[in-house]
């Protein structure tokens, strides 16, 4: 993606922050209490960044900040949220940003798998409820949040994509459809935000061994064929060594919230192409 002129400038006023450099930043995680947002809050919270934590169901939401490691000066917070809800993700990203005074760091991580089996034998309106639910869980809170971000300089958004947005997932094309469209918003949303200060990246952590996976592996012996299918699939990938380990797929999303990374913004990402750019 091409840059405008003022790329280098922007580059220089990210890096020198101060929560780049000093304080400790405020991270926004949605969809934090499943697997892989409650591993990327809790290695937040031992760095002690000062958290927000948003999620659906309020006793996983409490139960989760009370499982987090404590640090001297860190803040957790917590807001029950349908985040797919245009509305409601506008006034949770206002409370928070009333809480903190300022948001650095938003984790797009909501969002739902959505229905198994050959599309045409779903039904239509399941089927868009996937794509709109995942959709609307990344452009509403990037909505509501970036403005809160440009009032302090600018931030970023590192939302949580697939492989399967990017080339294809038979059986799960609301999955794969929503994921496509995630990338291609934050691929428009970099270009027009880098000017306030703002990055954005898509970053695909992989399969790891948590959340969505841990449930599917379940279904091994499923009366499904689909989701039989898809559980046979998860393990032989498992088994053929091309998992990444849940650590190594949190330290990527941490590097790019507070790492060097603005040559990175609006990009598709792996894990590995953030190891390389370091």
């Amino acid at each position: 993606m091409s840059s405008h002129d003022g790329t280098q400038e922007t580059h220089e006023s990210q890096e020198s922050q101060g929560w780049v450099a000093g304080d400790p930043p405020v991270v926004v995680i949605t969809g934090a209490t499943g697997g892989l947002g409650a591993a990327i809050a809790t290695a937040c919270a031992e760095r002690g960044f000062r958290l927000a934590l948003v999620a659906r169901t309020r006793s996983a939401l409490e139960h989760l900040a009370a499982a987090l490691p404590a640090q001297p000066g860190s803040t957790v917070t917590t807001v029950c949220a349908d985040v797919s809800d245009m509305a409601a993700a506008a006034i949770a990203m206002q409370k928070i940003y009333a809480d903190f005074g300022r948001i650095d760091v938003l984790i797009d991580n909501a969002g739902v798998e959505g229905p198994i089996g050959l599309t045409w034998e779903i039904p239509v309106e399941q089927w868009w409820e996937a794509v709109r639910v995942n959709t609307l869980s990344t452009v509403a809170t990037v909505h509501a949040v970036i403005p809160l971000m440009a009032r302090h300089g600018g931030g970023r958004v590192i939302s949580i994509s697939s492989a399967a947005g990017r080339h294809r997932w038979p059986t799960l094309s609301s999955y794969s459809v929503a994921k496509a469209a995630g990338i291609t918003f934050i691929e428009n949303i970099a270009s027009e935000a880098r000017p306030y200060g703002v990055l954005a990246f898509s970053l695909h952590p992989g399969i790891v061994a948590t959340g969505l996976t841990t449930s599917a592996l379940d279904e091994t012996d499923s009366t499904d064929p689909w989701r039989r299918r898809r559980a046979l699939w998860l393990r032989e990938q498992i088994e053929a060594g091309r998992a990444v380990p849940l650590p190594r797929a949190v330290n990527s999303v941490l590097e790019l919230a507070t790492g060097p990374a603005a040559d990175l913004s609006g990009r598709y990402l792996t894990v590995e192409d953030v190891a390389l750019s370091r």
